[in-house]
């Protein structure tokens, strides 16, 4: 038996990956989130304005920083090519290209027009905090390092340098340092979102109650963030408190009934910390409705089923195991113990 999505305190770039992905479920890094309508009428205003003046850099500059929100890449692209076309001596068009290309997977293009930008000004913090961004990504911390620190030189109140140095940290196993930089992120701006998260992914990694003030803190800047809950909800499924973590999933349940996530960590809790097999067999059956090829799922409820001393059903849920995953240890070790117990 396994819990189902464990808890890792490996760092999830959230900023870096909304930028290099197309998909997911990504948060802005800092600040509030424009809503996705909001940002729709006010393109269709700038497309207005530009109809109007076609060669104004700047509308066309803002015109692809929302198609980035939007992750409309290919048009953010093309009004970024064009701003810089028209001015090119504005350094901040050239981080609104570079972030064009950055959401297209292009990095080499992004770190381009980032240099270009810092040569247009030097003491660009934007432009200097993605271009540490990068060299993370390229694993050329000792590079990321020196562009953080130019950084915080030109503005020691810049949160995402601290987190970006906490990343780094982390990346070459340095918790106590990353802790203490993301710490530093979260003092400076009390809304940094990602940092609550890597403090209680952190926290959590070393079974430490704080775990909860940081998710909880992460879930007060982003209430309806359901990955937090869950991640809160492990956290004391991992820690004994399985009341509240049965209480956590439920309320994910309520937002989204097809959450299998939640389900299988219930039917988890019930089978091996609570040994409620009658409700474990409920849950498992519940996920494996929705997930019909996960293997754990077949596999836990039939050791469900072999603890309530029902054979038949345990052994075809073994089966269907090992018809999904061949092989599948645990399944087999089930297989055995039916046989055994059959007889004896």
């Amino acid at each position: 038996m396994q819990g189902l999505k464990s808890l890792s305190f490996i760092v999830i770039l959230l900023a870096i990956l909304a930028s290099c992905q197309q998909k997911g479920k990504v948060s802005e890094p800092v600040g509030q989130i424009e809503p996705a309508d909001t940002i729709g009428l006010r393109i269709a205003e700038l497309t207005e304005l530009l109809g109007k003046n076609p060669g104004n850099s700047l509308l066309l500059n803002e015109r692809s920083s929302l198609y980035t929100k939007k992750e409309n890449y290919n048009e953010a692209l093309k009004d970024a090519l064009t701003a810089v076309e028209i001015d090119s001596t504005t350094s901040d068009y050239y981080i609104t290209l570079a972030d064009a290309y950055m959401g297209l997977g292009k990095l080499q293009p992004s770190l381009q027009n980032l240099f270009r930008a810092t040569e247009l000004d030097a003491g660009n913090v934007k432009a200097l905090v993605k271009l540490a961004e990068i060299h993370i990504i390229f694993r050329d911390y000792k590079k990321a390092v020196e562009y953080i620190d130019k950084v915080i030189k030109l503005d020691e109140l810049e949160p995402k340098a601290y987190f970006l140095r906490g990343v780094v940290m982390l990346e070459n196993a340095d918790t106590v340092k990353a802790i203490l930089n993301f710490q530093k992120a979260v003092d400076v701006n009390q809304e940094y979102f990602e940092a609550h998260l890597q403090l209680g992914m952190l926290y959590a990694g070393k079974k430490n109650k704080l775990a909860v003030d940081y998710f909880n803190n992460a879930l007060n800047i982003q209430p309806d963030n359901i990955d937090v809950a869950y991640y809160l909800a492990l956290f004391y499924q991992e820690t004994g408190g399985y009341e509240q973590a049965i209480k956590i999933y439920e309320g994910l349940l309520v937002k989204d009934p097809s959450y299998y996530y939640a389900l299988y960590n219930i039917g988890y809790i019930n089978l091996v910390y609570l040994s409620d097999y009658p409700t474990a067999v409920e849950y498992f059956t519940k996920v494996i409705e929705l997930k019909p090829e996960f293997t754990d799922a077949w596999y836990n409820r039939g050791f469900a089923w072999e603890m309530q001393k029902n054979v038949e059903n345990s052994r075809k849920d073994y089966i269907k195991a090992l018809e999904l995953t061949p092989n599948y240890e645990k399944a087999v070790d089930g297989m055995n113990r039916i046989e055994e117990f059959i007889t004896n």
